[in-house]
């Protein structure tokens, strides 16, 4: 134990809920005032949270629910579970109501309606996006579930039907990227719990959190492998060495999360762009076209790039016909 830099790991994983959330006043007053009513059983309004990664939407969203909404709510990660089935069987479970898996949609549903009528609830869906069928979102709303509903993407409920948009009367709230300041005092809280005093200089914890570029989560990332490789090298404390490798690490990892969640026409059209670096929209189609099998129209290519720059691994100038991508290195 004496040997270990890092004393709590877990303090570094996504799922972990801080005890306090810095730099984000704004949006935790907002979504306190917004379900602070299902603490009376009233009713509550629906919010869709949007920003880039590592801005903060999950982290805040946990530590409202735990911290102020425990026993009527539960968080359920889309990216895991993805069908109407599992969704309900994740939230009746949170609400610790028994469920014994081999129930059909429609028997979960009217558990959950049942729960509902004694009480109102706040359900938050991450990465809502990734669900398989967004009537649920029907369901829960018509039912008088409390929702936070979070994504990278601002458009990621575009495609909802009129009929579901009208009964989610979504309010957004939007998360900015950190800049390096903030980013250096949340790492600087994390690492005051998680690490042992004294091993990690504060200047290089400057240089980690400029590296992040405005994402949190890969500042905590860089932090935790440079102490594990402190660690494995038998150091008493992160050196530069360490600390170069694991942004060197940390970011490239960065670009391959988001590659996993582009479709076969998007990765193409990364492809195509990663070779050259920097190309105009309409060369950048034209290739696409060529090499692609069944190629999407020009409207659902404006729309991938679209995605590609959202997601940050493409960024983009100029307007119109003198439009072009590069990308992010």
């Amino acid at each position: 134990m004496e040997d270990l830099l890092i004393l709590d790991e877990d303090a570094f994983a996504e799922v972990f809920i801080p005890s306090k959330v810095l730099h984000r006043d704004e949006q935790i007053g907002e979504l306190k005032r917004r379900f602070s009513p299902a603490l009376e059983n009233r009713s509550v309004e629906n919010i869709f949270l949007t920003g880039t990664s590592g801005t903060g939407k999950t982290a805040i969203a946990r530590h409202i629910l735990e911290n102020n909404f425990r026993g009527i709510s539960a968080y359920v990660n889309c990216w895991k579970h993805r069908t109407t089935c599992e969704v309900l069987t994740e939230i009746l479970l949170s609400l610790q109501i028994p469920v014994r898996g081999r129930e059909s949609t429609g028997e979960l549903a009217k558990l959950l309606e049942r729960v509902i009528q004694k009480r109102k609830i706040i359900v938050c869906l991450d990465e809502v996006d990734r669900l398989n069928d967004f009537d649920l979102l029907y369901l829960l709303a018509r039912n008088g579930c409390g929702l936070i509903l979070i994504s990278t993407r601002c458009h990621a409920l575009s495609s909802l039907t009129p009929r579901i948009r009208s009964r989610l009367a979504l309010t957004e709230v939007e998360f900015p990227v950190y800049n390096n300041e903030e980013l250096y005092n949340i790492a600087k809280d994390r690492v005051d719990f998680a690490l042992r005093p004294g091993i990690l200089k504060d200047e290089l914890l400057r240089i980690a959190a400029m590296s992040a570029q405005g994402d949190a989560r890969t500042a905590l990332e860089i932090v935790r492998k440079a102490g594990k490789k402190a660690e494995i090298r038998e150091l008493t404390e992160i050196s530069i060495n360490e600390l170069r490798d694991a942004i060197t690490e940390a970011t490239k990892f960065k670009t391959i999360q988001p590659l996993n969640r582009l479709n076969s026409h998007q990765k193409l059209l990364y492809q195509i762009l990663e070779r050259n670096r920097k190309m105009s929209s309409g060369l950048l189609y034209d290739e696409y076209q060529t090499v692609a099998q069944n190629p999407v129209v020009d409207r659902a290519y404006r729309n991938y790039m679209r995605k590609l720059v959202k997601l940050g691994l493409v960024k983009t100038e100029g307007n119109g016909r003198w439009k072009s991508y590069e990308i992010v290195s």
